[in-house]
């Protein structure tokens, strides 16, 4: 399994039957003209926000036949959506078969859309989008128990699923609480990988996430802020 990142939440991940990107923000897109076309493009997007949805992505069926789009619910009747699109709207809560990929299903977002769990012959895949424990200093007590309370319940649906390859919210925005939902989402999902993303300023909040509150045991955290291209043997994802 080869995964790049794009910036941001974006990920495009190559495996030995299908591929995929996720929330694609910006950047070179040059790329998937010369991808393998017998591969399926899987193209995901979880949410309508425009840091996770470039209309761009719309122009990669014109240079790879064989791509299918993912998106949330809330980026339905979206005027950049061109008609005749190969998209499946998915709405939160719910399980779906996607014929060349495997099982998508979607949990709720704490902020917009929905994030994707997607199981494939090769692997469990886990993008969180915007879900994530959103605990801003100095926001309303009752706002902010809220975020905590619809997090823990949507992470909690996760507890127990074996998860090869998380990318998850790791926001240096949130200051002294840019921790916490990185640390809640490891404690429950236990994934083997996690690729911390979402990060704007600070690229050094990567290790010191390492250094104050540390990996769990069989997780390994692969480092975004300085490294985009990894290269996982089937062994290491399942």
């Amino acid at each position: 399994m080869k995964i790049d990142y794009l910036g941001h939440s974006g990920f495009f991940v190559e495996t030995d039957k299908v591929m995929l990107l996720f929330d694609y923000y910006r950047g070179d897109l040059s790329f998937v003209s010369r991808l393998p076309e017998e591969k399926m493009l899987f193209v995901f997007a979880s949410h309508v926000h425009g840091d996770h949805f470039n209309p761009e992505i719309f122009t990669l069926a014109g240079r790879h036949s064989r791509t299918k789009y993912i998106l949330s619910f809330d980026i339905k009747g979206n005027p950049a959506v061109p008609a005749g699109a190969d998209v499946v709207f998915m709405d939160a809560d719910c399980t779906y078969e996607v014929e060349g990929l495997g099982t998508v299903e979607t949990l709720l977002s704490t902020d917009e859309g929905v994030a994707y769990l997607i199981k494939t012959e090769e692997g469990t895949l886990y993008h969180a989008g915007d879900l994530h424990w959103w605990d801003w200093p100095g926001e309303d007590p009752e706002w902010l128990a809220e975020q905590e309370t619809v997090f823990r319940r949507e992470i909690g649906k996760l507890a127990g699923v074996p998860i090869d390859i998380a990318f998850a919210v790791l926001d240096d925005r949130l200051e002294d609480n840019y921790a916490k939902g990185m640390e809640l989402f490891l404690s429950v999902c236990h994934p083997r990988y996690v690729l911390p993303m979402h990060f704007w300023h600070d690229r050094s909040v990567i290790n010191r996430y390492r250094e104050d509150i540390g990996v769990p045991a069989g997780t390994v955290l692969l480092d975004t802020a300085n490294e985009t291209h990894w290269e996982l043997k089937q062994e290491e994802t399942r």
